[in-house]
């Protein structure tokens, strides 16, 4: 009976590893749908013990797309097909712990530009919600300078 039940444990335990990595994978959200073809949206990360449904959420609530002129066309020169933003959002558990967010936007297999910085005190103390402010901050200047290396003649794939 013991070996019965300690091999339907670990035939459990292999079964949701293997299960939950998949998961995670198809979490790809399409973003910005109104500029070009979009974005796909890939969330990775963890936020202090919240379930990753919650952070996923936040960071949708969060993100902004290019907007102005500048970064309209910017985005235009990498929007053949639809790029791949990847952020990611880290903050230990534990009150007032540091905490970053990062995002990197991929294009026709190739990275394009980052954005890296850390939560802000607000975020690093509240609920996953906080840090979607913090989010469209990062966003806004990802796009800006975006818009600013094209403008002075960059490579769109540096």
């Amino acid at each position: 009976m013991r070996r019965i039940l300690h091999g339907s444990l670990y035939a459990a335990c292999i079964f949701f590893l293997l299960v939950s990595p998949t998961r995670a994978d198809s979490g790809t959200e399409g973003i910005c749908m109104t500029v070009q073809q979009g974005i796909r949206l890939h969330v990775d990360g963890m936020y202090g013990g919240y379930p990753h449904s919650v952070l996923r959420d936040a960071v949708l609530q969060g993100v902004a797309c290019p907007s102005d002129e500048a970064e309209l066309h910017a985005f235009s020169l990498i929007a053949e097909s639809a790029p791949h933003l990847r952020i990611s959002v880290t903050r230990p558990m534990g009150q007032g712990q540091q905490g970053s967010i990062s995002a990197r936007l991929f294009a026709q297999g190739h990275f394009i530009i980052g954005e890296r910085m850390s939560l802000s005190p607000l975020a690093r103390s509240q609920s996953p919600f906080s840090v979607s402010s913090d989010i469209n901050l990062m966003m806004a200047r990802l796009w800006s300078d975006l818009a600013l290396r094209i403008s002075h003649g960059g490579p769109v794939i540096p």
